[in-house]
């Protein structure tokens, strides 16, 4: 996508998009948080975090793996035009640390269906 980059960002970074956007309206534990830029402007952000489940991590990884889990917790684009979700999602996965697994949720209540993480690879259960 010409002239869009994802890059580190700073927690405080993700506040606006987070607390003033998200319909949750609430901070998540962040553990690395990635902004979308459109031509030097941030228009999107998302952040992965651990695991609110210890036993989640746990029965997906194994005992041995288990500290490899981590949850893409917050996805928000100012606009959400037409595939910034899933090029901010796939290249803030190549900034991860490795190995990583990752685990999210589609809240259905917001009629969300995962689309966008079914397009980056993940697995729909």
């Amino acid at each position: 996508m010409n002239g869009y980059s994802v890059q580190h960002i700073s927690y405080n970074a993700t506040k606006p998009f987070i607390l003033d956007i998200h319909y949750a309206k609430r901070m998540p534990s962040i553990s690395h948080s990635f902004g979308l830029f459109y031509e030097k402007n941030l228009v999107g952000i998302v952040t992965y975090g651990s695991p609110a489940s210890y036993t989640l991590c746990k029965c997906i990884a194994g005992n041995e793996n288990k500290q490899n889990v981590i949850e893409l917790n917050r996805l928000v684009l100012k606009k959400n035009l037409k595939n910034e979700a899933s090029f901010l999602v796939g290249n803030s996965f190549k900034l991860l640390p490795q190995p990583t697994i990752l685990v999210s949720y589609a809240d259905t209540s917001q009629n969300h269906t995962g689309y966008i993480y079914q397009a980056t690879n993940f697995i729909y259960t």
